[in-house]
């Protein structure tokens, strides 16, 4: 809208309203300059509207394919018609994972696996007993192993050799203490081996990470070579002052396995763990129960699976329901952006229900979203590879509505079935399918390189400004600002004109004026 300057004094000499005349002469100038802001407004509109449908997409993505979710559906213990039941759960738990077979089994655990651990005797010990009081060698060096690992021989790419690992070396200098000792210590082994100091005992210790009668420690004195290397020194514990064997052993879980008439099936059965897996499922051990048996039962029950299935067909339906409309809803010529000036005339909810019709079809054909309607129709049809197997066979079915494209329904009897008859088939088909989905929401919504980001832009993130749409707008407001500059000049220049016309008028009128006095005198 033209803005007229209230300080001009106009059409005095000629009776004219020039602001009116300059109003209507400059009527094309103004034309352009609302439609290119209605333009803009549409392009505004479309950014906003892809935007939430990065949202959705989005949101579908992190709910159900983020494995920090707790609706996260690719994981096989989802897909597990088995609840496993413990009798005494400070003994032994189990969970079971896709395709698990039915249990009920009695354990009786005898022994847990341990790591390797070292523990001092020596009494009144506290964090800053210094090392020299004890007795501990200044300068003294040493390394803890911590057991054995394959690397290729560096002689022989095609061969591997047996190397020990341990921690880096160790000197015990003049002020250390049991506190720097322990700081010393786990600096130095990456995590697999932990020193630590109890106020409440005044025990030291250092324990390795792994379990099992394999895992081992051993305290390695060292000597130091005049090129520099360290020499392992048998037989020599720079730790012996604190009353710490050089060496310990870790142990394995032993248990003890019946079946449900009491008939033992395994006798003394060992694992380097406390946790193992069986036939689908994973057994924790807690605690021992020597001469007693910790029942692990199981039920058959596919209604939570088939539910979570359910919601997310649901939303993912739901989803593309959005996305189809988006791209098929009629653009409504009536319902062109409103100009302010139209606003002024209109009240808060007639300006509302303008734009929501003019808002539809704003995005119809869009290219980028029937590409992504298009790339889930072919996630969700045909056979799954590898498997030779496709979704519909276990009640996963498209939709045939061509008015529903890539969407999907889920036949329940079926589905139930597929879980109880196969479960671990059936995971690995869903989940095969919807990796397929998965695949295709994080190409076009999942992160600031995708299809829709780099053409709406992610709110919070660099692509909200640097993205095709925000482009487009920005060109427009650029074309705008043009616009309105020309106007401008274009009003300017009608107003000089009239106000020339305005002075040759007060001229010939202060002329006929005199003459008429002379006349009349």
């Amino acid at each position: 809208m033209n803005t007229i300057n209230s300080n001009r004094i106009t059409g005095l000499a000629t009776g004219m309203d020039i602001d009116e005349m300059v109003t209507n002469m400059i009527t094309g100038e103004q034309s352009k300059v609302d439609k290119a802001e209605q333009k803009k407004q549409t392009q505004v509109w479309q950014q906003e509207i892809y935007r939430d449908v990065i949202k959705d997409v989005k949101g579908l993505y992190d709910k159900y394919f983020s494995a920090t979710s707790s609706d996260y559906i690719l994981s096989s213990k989802v897909f597990s018609s088995i609840t496993i039941n413990s009798s005494n759960s400070s003994v032994i738990t189990a969970s079971a994972s896709a395709g698990a077979s039915e249990v009920n089994y009695k354990f009786e655990v005898t022994q847990l696996a341990t790591a390797p651990k070292l523990s001092s005797n020596v009494e009144g010990l506290t964090k800053s007993t210094k090392l020299s009081d004890l007795g501990l060698e200044e300068g003294a060096t040493f390394k803890i192993n911590y057991g054995e690992e394959k690397v290729k021989d560096p002689n022989d790419e095609n061969k591997e050799i047996t190397v020990k690992k341990g921690t880096k070396e160790i000197t015990i200098e003049k002020d250390d203490t049991i506190e720097t000792l322990v700081k010393k210590i786990n600096e130095s082994c990456n995590g697999e081996v932990k020193a630590t100091f109890s106020e409440m005992t005044g025990k030291f210790s250092i324990e390795a990470k792994t379990t099992g009668a394999d895992s081992k420690i051993d305290i390695v004195s060292l000597v130091k070579e005049d090129n520099g290397s360290y020499v392992e020194v048998r037989g020599k514990n720079p730790l012996d002052a604190l009353g710490i064997e050089a060496s310990a052993n870790g142990q394995n879980s032993l248990v003890n396995v019946k079946d449900s008439s009491g008939n033992i099936i395994r006798q003394n059965m060992e694992n380097d763990s406390n946790t193992f897996t069986l036939d689908g499922i994973t057994y924790n051990l807690h605690g021992t129960n020597v001469g007693e048996t910790a029942s692990i039962t199981s039920t058959q029950d596919t209604k939570s699976t088939v539910d979570k299935m359910k919601a997310f067909i649901d939303e993912y339906n739901s989803m593309m329901d959005n996305v189809y409309d988006l791209v098929t809803q009629k653009k409504n010529s009536d319902y062109p952006p409103l100009t302010e000036a139209q606003k002024e005339e209109m009240s808060e909810k007639e300006i509302e229900n303008w734009e929501k019709k003019a808002k539809a079809g704003v995005l119809r054909n869009d290219n980028e979203l029937r590409k992504f309607i298009e790339d889930m129709k072919c996630a969700v049809y045909g056979e799954l590879e590898g498997l030779g197997i496709s979704l519909s066979d276990i009640g996963i079915n498209s939709v045939s509505d061509y008015n529903k494209p890539g969407q999907l329904s889920l036949d329940e009897e079926k589905f139930n079935k597929a879980l109880k008859e196969n479960g671990e088939l059936n995971y690995k088909a869903t989940k095969a399918g919807l990796e397929k989905i998965k695949k295709v929401t994080y190409n076009y919504a999942g992160s600031s390189g995708s299809v829709f980001a780099k053409k709406a832009g992610i709110e919070k993130t660099s692509t909200a400004v640097n993205n095709l749409f925000s482009e487009q707008i920005k060109k427009q407001e650029e074309r705008i600002k043009e616009l309105k500059a020309k106007m401008q000049e274009r009003q300017e220049e009608l107003y000089a004109k009239f106000a020339s016309l305005e002075s040759s008028m007060n001229t010939l009128n202060s002329q006929m004026n005199y003459l008429i006095n002379s006349m009349s005198s």
